[in-house]
């Protein structure tokens, strides 16, 4: 008789418990993830879209009045 015998199966218990409570909720918070970078980069290509403007704008502005007789 080996050792292993004697010991209870780990594998297959943490195999099980990964299967039943873990595996689930993964998978849940991964696809939320996903889903909020999404989301996230969306916004900030908005943002940098606005901030493109705004920096265009006033650089027009200036350029005027560096150049306005």
């Amino acid at each position: 008789m080996a050792w292993k015998d004697y010991l209870p199966d780990f594998k297959g218990a943490l195999k099980g418990f990964y299967e039943e409570n873990v595996k689930a909720t993964l998978e849940t918070k991964t696809n939320e993830f996903k889903e909020l970078i999404q989301q996230n980069i969306a916004i900030n290509t908005q943002t940098q879209k606005a901030l493109v403007a705004i920096a265009l704008g006033i650089f027009f502005l200036l350029a005027i009045a560096y150049f306005w007789k």
